[in-house]
């Protein structure tokens, strides 16, 4: 399997790639290598923890790139969710999103939220026309309804981009699944998730606070010069 998305990101970047890019790719094969392994995930600070681990994946793949105009700003994934009394929206469906100055090496690409005054077919309409945008380096940062697993936020990983064809998403992510060791617990990497576009729109828009934004590396990232 990893040879097999080694070819694939050897087709999909036979041009020159952007920076972005090649981060994109690092990521990828970090999380392909971790993939089945598991982290312990009991509180944000922790590896396996989702938006942790994206994290700790990035800040590794961006080694010896940076912001052009902020070179000496280390590029960093946002950790902190943005606050509803600033962001209008609910708590966990977006992050808080400093300046690039400080190294901030994302930018919100689209955004959901579920209408609970529209019908249920036009938030899934919405819904879909959201996740079909996502290709693959962006992060999805999403408050769902995950049957039969409960409602939470979670963090993952696109891996490819939004498959038309056979109506799927492809991702990898860590602490979706979990194991319990000894009282501490432990997210589960996995690094081939692919779930069908319908499905993932049912999880936004299940029920009122339910939604996602999506984030893509700034096209401003560059290789570092010496």
């Amino acid at each position: 399997m990893i040879t097999a998305l080694c070819l694939l990101l050897s087709a999909a970047m036979a041009y020159t790639p952007l920076p972005a890019d090649a981060i994109t790719a690092r990521m990828i094969l970090i999380e392909v290598a971790l993939h089945d392994g598991v982290k312990q995930s009991g509180s944000p600070k922790d590896p396996g923890q989702c938006k942790r681990f994206q994290a700790n994946a990035f800040a590794e793949a961006a080694a010896g790139f940076m912001l052009a105009a902020y070179p000496d700003a280390e590029l960093y994934l946002p950790m902190e969710h943005a606050d509803p009394k600033n962001s209008g929206r609910f708590l966990g469906v977006c992050w808080d999103m400093p300046g690039p100055e400080t190294g901030n090496a994302f930018e919100e690409i689209a955004r959901f939220d579920a209408d609970p005054n529209g019908t249920k077919a036009g938030n899934t309409k919405a819904a879909k026309a959201f996740l079909a945008q996502a290709r693959a380096g962006d992060i999805l940062q999403v408050v769902g309804t995950y049957i039969p697993s409960g409602r939470g936020t979670h963090t993952l990983m696109f891996t490819r981009p939004y498959d038309p064809r056979s109506n799927t998403l492809y991702w990898a992510d860590s602490n979706f699944g979990s194991r319990i060791v000894n009282e501490i617990k432990y997210g589960v990497v996995r690094a081939y998730q692919q779930r069908s576009l319908d499905e993932v729109a049912g999880w936004l828009t299940a029920q009122e606070g339910n939604g996602a934004t999506l984030y893509r590396i700034r096209r401003d990232v560059v290789k570092r010069t010496e």
